[in-house]
């Protein structure tokens, strides 16, 4: 899941810097260098960890859904979700280990936060019910689209301007998408509205994040604290009107009893693959977090396709790496906008 990014953390403080050196003389180049080294080493480490945890979750999700029959999705994201809300509730406000949330009252909570965390829930939802209608190869590739509906929420909501080379990367991205639905041979009418609905539901997620958070400064994990419990709410309460009187009928907890480790293991994925996107956030960037997913796509095609037997076509293949390329043409497109836009306020921030 993906928070609003904090500036907690992880940067460079040069009064820091300098009040170190005032307090225990210079800095050596070779310390310098090896903490250099060291930060990019744990960097390469969370990195390579998250590509293998987040690419096992979606494998470990779909088996337990179809494989093991245990066909209620909004359950399935509330025990990930659950499992999130007690750890970081634990590690922020028992333990203490991060800076408390300041300004988070009631009001706040249910009219900024809350919304976020009911559209994390419902996006954890859909993307779960495709399961049973596409291969987990086309499902990877869909997300590739996603550029495509963010520039356009974010544009409907007028949060933000496309820049020509933002447009051009979108574009691309789409026409390889759209190659990618045509090779497709089991795409079907409800699977492709799933897909729609869950680009859209994360777009609008997106979109609200930035609306309803701006100005909402606080550590990552803070903020998995707040939007978790309100995602597992949300599906909880779909849950029980939607999933629980036929889980009921199906005796659905003995597929619990019978595969504990699963859930177990699906739950502690998703926990994991939360933090250690704040790591890889506060070691390196959110841009770095991004292309990893773009990574990960491959990865989770190839597995589907050894795993699970799935067929890909060429002309799918085709298509998805012209949506990789979009993608991954879209992230530094935007790099280079917010590049931009900080060097064009950089000389009105030094007049006096």
């Amino acid at each position: 899941m993906a928070v609003p990014i904090s500036r907690h953390g992880g940067g460079y403080s040069a009064v820091a810097a300098a009040d170190t050196e005032k307090n225990e003389g210079p800095v050596s180049k070779p310390v310098v260098l090896e903490n250099s080294r060291a930060k990019y080493l744990q960097a390469l480490a969370a990195c390579l960890l998250w590509l293998v945890c987040s690419s096992t979750i979606i494998l470990i999700n779909k088996y337990i859904m179809v494989d093991l029959k245990f066909k209620y999705p909004m359950a399935v994201a509330a025990m990930g979700m659950g499992f999130a809300s007690i750890a970081c509730y634990i590690y922020c406000d028992l333990i203490k280990a991060v800076p408390p949330a300041t300004a988070v009252d009631a009001r706040f909570y249910w009219t900024r936060i809350f919304p976020v965390g009911a559209c994390q829930g419902l996006t954890l939802f859909l993307g779960n019910q495709m399961y049973f209608y596409l291969t987990v190869a086309f499902i990877e590739m869909s997300r590739a689209s996603l550029p495509v509906t963010t520039m356009l929420a974010l544009w409907v909501a007028q949060l933000e301007t496309p820049t020509a080379a933002v447009i051009r990367a979108v574009c691309l991205t789409a026409v390889g998408c759209a190659i990618a639905a045509y090779g497709e041979v089991h795409l079907s009418l409800i699977g492709g509205l799933l897909v729609i609905s869950n680009l859209s539901m994360e777009s609008l997620r997106l979109v609200m994040t930035q609306y309803l958070l701006v100005g909402c400064d606080m550590h990552p994990l803070q903020s998995l604290k707040f939007i978790a419990p309100a995602a597992t709410l949300t599906l909880l309460a779909g849950s029980a009107v939607r999933e629980y009187p036929g889980m009921v009928a199906n005796n659905a907890g003995a597929i619990v009893a019978r595969y504990p480790l699963h859930f177990l293991l699906a739950a502690c994925l998703g926990l994991v693959v939360n933090v250690l996107g704040v790591v890889i956030i506060k070691l390196s960037s959110a841009t770095t977090l991004k292309v990893l997913a773009a990574v990960r796509g491959p990865i989770v095609v190839m597995c589907g396709v050894l795993l699970f037997a799935e067929a890909v076509t060429m002309i799918e293949f085709f298509g998805y790496s012209i949506a990789l390329g979009g993608f991954i043409w879209y992230q530094y497109a935007l790099t280079q906008k917010a590049a931009a836009e900080a060097a064009a306020k950089a000389p009105a921030l030094a007049k006096p």
